[in-house]
């Protein structure tokens, strides 16, 4: 096991930026001003560490709200490693068998921005961990306790020596949570990306058929207009469905309609969505039995998109 413990803290504009991948045009999350990592073993012994200052590209003015995050100054920004140099040195000190784990889930898809931004790969890291998941196994989350990197140092009586919000030093303090978790066992039951999109689609629904994984898709939007993701068949008879013309919204990542089949009836076509990389879109997607009361709460929201959509339209036309 090559495990790195790492966090990133990057720079934003005062305007969004976007960007093309493969002919995609996607909003760049952040540019990466610092580096910090820690290299442990299965104790979560510190085994090495890396830091890295980088001065920014695309986002070359410091923001003022980072500035005040991070302590970092213009001239810290300035006096950086050039881009491309610094996250190259980073892939060569961890190996290309690294395996990253971060706290949370906001640095990898950040990293793999930067990387294909700077010509290098993004296909790396192949595997990465989010360490919350695993520390909520072992410490469940209680009414009114907070999961910021600091609130988990206190709540577990680690001493804070350093300040928060320096990339090295979160990666040292996230070690240190690694070594009062069950680190061996959370990462070998770590679940797969397709094991984590089935959970979030299913929850505890037990009627769900036909579920389907499509990963690695580009356009946000492929689950209604792309025919080998969007085209479900009845689960009874193996007929295509016919989607309604209207997709609801299911949660933040979901979406979901009312489908007929020419000789079973109605169904409903649900999808979740996750871009965990920050540039691929991966889609879930199940069929549900109709219900009387699926049917209620569909024709209620249906009737009250109509609605929204009317309004929209009179006041675009007024």
């Amino acid at each position: 096991m090559n495990l790195i413990v790492f966090d990133l803290e990057w720079n934003i504009g005062y305007q969004p930026k976007t960007f093309l991948y493969h002919g995609t045009e996607l909003t760049l999350r952040g540019e990466i001003i610092q580096i910090g990592a820690a290299r442990i073993n299965e104790w979560g012994d510190v085994l090495d560490t890396f830091e890295v200052n980088l001065r920014p590209r695309i986002f070359r003015k410091l923001q003022h709200h980072i500035a005040k995050v991070t302590g970092l100054s213009q001239g810290d920004l300035d006096a950086g490693m050039p881009m491309k140099e610094g996250l190259q040195k980073f892939l060569d000190w961890a190996g290309p068998d690294a395996e990253l784990a971060e706290w949370g889930l906001d640095d990898v898809p950040v990293l793999k921005q930067n990387l294909f931004l700077n010509g290098l790969d993004e296909r790396w890291p192949e595997r990465w961990y989010d360490l919350q998941r695993i520390f909520l196994q072992t410490y469940p989350r209680k009414e009114g306790e907070g999961m910021t990197l600091e609130s988990v140092v206190d709540r577990l009586g680690i001493p804070k020596e350093e300040p928060f919000h320096n990339a090295l030093d979160d990666a040292l303090y996230t070690a240190k949570i690694c070594r009062k978790l069950p680190l061996n066992e959370g990462l070998a039951t770590y679940p797969t990306d397709e094991e984590m999109l089935r959970e979030a689609l299913l929850g505890d629904d037990t009627a769900a058929r036909d579920v389907r994984i499509f990963p690695d898709r580009l356009d946000h939007d492929d689950y209604r207009n792309a025919p080998e993701v969007n085209q479900a068949q009845c689960p009874e008879c193996g007929a295509p469905l016919t989607h309604d013309e209207i997709w609801l919204k299911r949660g933040n990542t979901g979406y979901y309609t009312r489908s007929i089949c020419p000789y079973c009836g109605p169904w409903y076509v649900r999808f979740k969505l996750s871009r965990r990389d920050g540039l691929h879109w991966s889609f879930a997607r199940c069929t549900d039995p109709a219900t009387p009361e699926a049917d209620a709460r569909w024709n209620k929201q249906r009737a009250a998109l109509a609605e929204r959509m009317k309004r929209k339209k009179e006041r675009e036309q007024a």
